[in-house]
């Protein structure tokens, strides 16, 4: 009975780090859209989603985190949200890479390898930590769930690290090249700061959910199958080796 009560206790961190992060996410996102010098009903919509978002993953995470009779929930939230966090914060890094450093720095050619670059590893840390937390519960749901948290961690990390560049740094994005080049061939009429802050609000809510939960979700049911199937056929070539050695 004790050793269940550990399996399914919620380590401490776990909610207030979820409600701090996504907490964070909606006030920047909201500022973001309020610091425009000419009001835009695009971004305000984009704001009001991505803050309506992080407080909906809060609520999620809160009621997941405490229902009762979950198994190897502590396990799932240490490797899965916990490596999420992590990547979230590797996310804020590739951000504030891409958008605060010299331009002759940060070039064209040094962001896409360094999008590639962390995109990668937070594919293979995921599909990591989902193997993990399936190989030692011996449960593919489990491993699911880890990747999905995993998933959500990083998306939010990410979520958190475009709307603070919005809210607190959107001059800099501006004055990107690249940036201006883009709004020049693409703007449509619309304003630069509007325009940054449109492009770079979609990109935050992609974190979020595609590049966060979603690939969370696709990469964690991959990687518990795929470890199931290689436990389950370990387990099966176990009893026949046992008897080719007895004859």
């Amino acid at each position: 009975m004790a050793i269940a009560e550990l399996d399914s206790a919620r380590p401490a961190w776990a909610r207030p780090a979820v409600a701090a992060i996504g907490g964070a996410t909606a006030v920047a996102a909201l500022l973001a859209a309020a610091r425009l010098p000419v009001p835009d009903p695009v971004v305000r919509a984009e704001s009001a989603a991505v803050a309506g978002s992080a407080f909906a993953l809060i609520a999620v995470a809160w009621w997941l985190t405490g229902r009762p009779g979950v198994p190897d929930r502590r396990i799932v939230l240490r490797l899965g949200l916990g490596s999420g966090l992590l990547l979230g914060g590797l996310w804020i890094a590739e951000i504030g890479f891409n958008n605060l450093t010299p331009h002759t720095v940060s070039t064209a050619a040094a962001r896409g390898v360094l999008d590639n670059a962390t995109w990668a590893v937070v594919g293979v840390v995921t599909i990591a930590a989902a193997a993990a937390v399936t190989a030692r519960t011996r449960r593919w749901r489990s491993g699911l769930r880890a990747g999905v948290w995993s998933g959500a961690g990083s998306g939010l990390g990410a979520a958190l690290g475009g709307a603070v560049l919005l809210a607190l740094f959107r001059p800099s994005v501006e004055h990107d090249p690249l940036m201006q080049d883009e709004w020049r061939r693409l703007g449509g009429g619309v304003g630069l700061p509007a325009y940054v802050t449109r492009e770079t609000m979609a990109g935050v809510g992609g974190h979020l959910w595609v590049l966060g939960v979603v690939q969370g979700a696709l990469l964690g049911l991959v990687a518990a199958a795929v470890t199931i199937a290689a436990v389950r056929a370990r387990a099966a070539a176990r009893p026949a080796t046992a008897a080719g050695d007895g004859a």
